[in-house]
């Protein structure tokens, strides 16, 4: 199970470093945005800080989230980093969708990004990152930043 564990910590690790560089991804134009799956992005997002924000988790499903994502986001994993979260940021409010972007190397991925509202009033992203099926295989919260 540790090893689960640890090898979708480096998974989600390894996402976050490569969403980093510039020329892996480019802006999807408005006119090209899949709106089914910016409304179920947002809506995912907000089922997730929601059951975080009132002391629960949100166990997601096989047709939500690859396996990699169902493991690392437990019930523990969600409560503890709310909890830093949390300590950060203070409680979650609400999400505003900002933009997508596209992957233009290896895996499809497309990045999904809100403006987080928590009780810090601070300038939060929310970066959902679906793959190529619409699974949920990342999820960050970070300090908002209009450059990837």
């Amino acid at each position: 199970m540790k090893k689960i564990i640890y090898s979708t910590i480096l998974l989600l690790v390894l996402t976050s470093v490569s969403c980093q560089s510039k020329s892996n991804y480019v802006k999807v134009d408005k006119s090209e945005f899949d709106k089914k799956r910016v409304e179920f992005a947002k809506n995912l997002s907000e089922k997730i800080l929601t059951a975080q924000k009132n002391d629960g988790y949100y166990s997601l499903s096989e047709n939500e989230a690859t396996i990699q994502m169902i493991d690392g986001l437990d019930e523990s994993r969600q409560k503890e980093s709310y909890k830093k979260i949390k300590s950060i940021f203070g409680d979650y409010k609400s999400l505003k969708f900002e933009s997508i972007m596209e992957s233009t190397t290896g895996n499809k991925l497309m990045i999904y990004r809100f403006k987080g509202f928590f009780e810090s009033n601070a300038d939060i992203e929310v970066r959902t990152v679906l793959n190529y099926k619409g699974k949920l295989a990342g999820f960050f919260i970070k300090p908002w930043n209009d450059e990837m």
